[in-house]
């Protein structure tokens, strides 16, 4: 099973899911990092919403990039039910973005970052897209051992150090970068009850004006 046909299998259940592995005040420290207030925002492997949905309340528009079709289904559902008409879900890959040059005021990638193959390239792609003095908030996780990630949960990556973040960041033309801990925690058990815990981190960086 592909990652794309893994996360259209679960879309239904990934808003039960997501809590088991990571607190809703994610979303909060992602949001605290920018002001969005009438901006132009992208949020990447947006999967159901959890940070498209927040956006979209003070955001000008939220372009919502999955490869899902499920997810963005389920973040297309959740959206009419509340009566948010600001958000945008389209179908893409996050390494080769389905969005214009210097198109977008912020962009915010939540926990994706690391089911990426090329994860370096993607953050190039982020640079591109982003307006000049836009920002880059990336939330993921820090560096473990829990190896049962790479099939049960199709991860490229078993999380990004500090340093390996800030360097690609860099490499990418970012400035004024902060990676930082949340000091919250993301924990997993395989189906043979294999228990992984690590740090979530976040990092931001602003694309030079």
């Amino acid at each position: 099973m592909s990652s794309v046909n893994y996360f259209d299998s679960i879309a239904d259940k990934w808003n039960v899911i997501r809590e088991e592995y990571f607190e809703e005040k994610l979303k909060y420290i992602s949001l605290s990092k920018v002001d969005i207030k009438d901006k132009i925002c992208a949020d990447l492997g947006c999967g159901t919403g959890f940070i498209s949905l927040a956006l979209a309340g003070e955001s000008k528009i939220v372009f919502s990039i999955d490869n899902s079709k499920n997810m963005l289904r389920e973040l297309h559902n959740a959206s009419v039910s509340k009566g948010v008409n600001n958000i945008y879900p389209i179908r893409g890959s996050i390494d080769d973005l389905p969005l214009f040059d210097e198109s977008i005021d912020a962009i915010f990638i939540n926990m994706v970052l690391h089911h990426m193959f090329d994860a370096e390239k993607a953050i190039r792609e982020m640079y591109r897209v982003l307006k000049k003095g836009g920002t880059v908030v990336i939330t993921d996780v820090e560096e473990h051992s829990g190896e049962w990630a790479r099939t049960e949960m199709h991860d490229e990556w078993l999380g990004f150090s500090h340093v390996q973040m800030n360097e690609w960041l860099k490499s990418a033309g970012f400035k004024n970068i902060d990676v930082s801990s949340t000091n919250l925690k993301c924990k997993g058990y395989s189906s043979l009850g294999e228990y992984t815990e690590t740090g979530i981190f976040a990092a931001k960086g602003i694309k030079e004006e």
